[in-house]
């Protein structure tokens, strides 16, 4: 008697399928690249930080849609665990931890991003934050003697802790503002739209929505400050457009695009206008994820170190400092009897810090052959 004819019933192919035919239908899906891409991303991870849990298949609520759909992996990080040589405060501790909600795309036809040499606005509010501390915080001047003047500047919490120091915050690489897909139709190689677009950016950005309205309404919110950060991670060609001031375009690939969505802010109660608002998210080329992970964690370590030595400051949103530049390197808490001060008005702004640019001779590009079929590439000049 064959083989064949002891298989049992649950491992019998019908409509003509066999093994072979299965194994590739499941390449083509992404599944496999979905598994590899989380396991790849664990081991990286728990190189840096000790508290990793990664989750396939998250689900999130769509705002629009009340509708429950899934991103292909959750990751929740604790940053760094509790350090009494580093936490100086009596008071409630602040800790971070930092969450990742990723897709995986896997395709033969390249991705197209349209690129700009600088972010869409001036200090790129990225990664996003969810937490206790203030967005704002007023830091009064201190001398070297301790006294307190009421001069004072009202800075952005990312400039406080100087998050523009790091380059994953502030990526020496273009900005994209939007992407597509090439495609070849017959004889001519054809640029997909909105559906492409789409299909990454939506997903990503309602994760993380879901993932603000699940934190804000929990108990660890008052003692827990997130940085959410949206990646996609790819395999396929990543290639870049971009035009000089000339009008010349020229193509480039990179292994790391940070995305750009301009969106709408809904009407106040009153009935105003709040704008607009700009979200990013990360496209990786997945032979640069090990990569990008590092950059990830050297800046939000970093930060947070720098968030958990000053919780008394974030918190209440005021402190002094002996200079309004990299102000966290001598910040400390108002005196009681000078909190009052803090409602005074202060008497200039600072600015932020400088956006990164690409110019001339910047880019590092390889050089290549007319007719090749490969296109120029730029890798991220990181940690310089």
């Amino acid at each position: 008697m064959s083989n064949a004819e002891n298989v049992p019933e649950f491992a019998q192919l019908k409509n003509g399928m066999n093994p072979e035919d299965l194994k590739e239908a499941i390449s083509r899906s992404g599944y496999p690249f979905q598994a590899t891409t989380a396991a790849s991303l664990r081991g990286r991870l728990a190189e840096h930080f000790h508290d990793v849990n990664i989750q396939e298949e998250w689900e999130y609520m769509d705002s629009e849609t009340q509708q429950a759909r899934s991103v292909d992996i959750f990751a929740d990080i604790g940053v760094l665990n509790f350090e009494h040589r580093v936490y100086k405060s009596p008071a409630m501790p602040l800790f971070c931890r930092l969450n990742l909600v990723i897709e995986c795309k896997q395709s033969e036809n390249p991705y197209i991003f349209f690129l700009r040499d600088a972010p869409p606005e001036g200090a790129p509010s990225f990664p996003e934050m969810l937490g206790p501390i203030k967005e704002e915080i007023k830091v009064f001047a201190r001398s070297e003697g301790g006294e307190i003047s009421d001069r004072a500047t009202i800075l952005s919490v990312r400039d406080l802790l100087g998050f523009y120091e790091f380059d994953f915050v502030l990526p020496p690489v273009p900005y994209a503002v939007s992407l597509a897909k090439a495609i070849r139709n017959k004889s001519k190689v054809e640029v997909t739209g909105e559906e492409t677009y789409r299909a990454l950016t939506y997903p990503l950005l309602k994760a993380v929505d879901h993932l603000r309205a699940t934190v804000q309404s929990g108990s660890h919110s008052k003692w827990q400050e997130r940085f959410l950060v949206p990646i996609a991670v790819v395999r396929a060609p990543m290639v870049g457009s971009i035009f000089s001031a000339e009008g010349e375009q020229k193509l480039i690939s990179l292994p790391w695009v940070r995305m750009s969505r301009l969106e709408p802010v809904r009407n106040t109660a009153e009935g105003k206008s709040l704008g607009t608002v700009v979200r990013y998210y990360d496209v990786v080329h997945e032979s640069y994820l090990d990569t990008y992970v590092d950059a990830l964690a050297e800046a939000l370590i970093k930060i947070s170190r720098r968030i958990m030595e000053h919780p008394d400051e974030l918190r209440y949103g005021a402190g002094s400092s002996e200079s309004f530049v990299q102000s966290y390197r001598s910040l400390e808490s108002l005196p009681d009897d000078f909190r009052e001060s803090r409602e005074k008005l202060p008497t200039y702004m600072k600015a932020v810090y400088p956006s990164v640019t690409l110019t001339d001779g910047q880019e590092g590009f390889f050089n290549s052959t007319s007719g090749t079929n490969f296109i120029d590439w730029v890798y991220p000049k990181l940690g310089t």
